[in-house]
């Protein structure tokens, strides 16, 4: 495996668990949501 080769698997690596992140981000974030609202009622 040559040097660019490796910096491009590198970057979809991260590019993939960047939207991996920000899809468990969607789903927790409604959650919070309801807490906070009911915490405040």
């Amino acid at each position: 495996m040559t040097g660019w080769s490796f910096f491009f698997v590198l970057l979809g690596v991260s590019f993939l668990a960047a939207q991996l992140f920000r899809i468990i981000d969607a789903i927790e974030r409604p959650h919070r949501r309801s807490h906070s609202r009911a915490i405040a009622r």
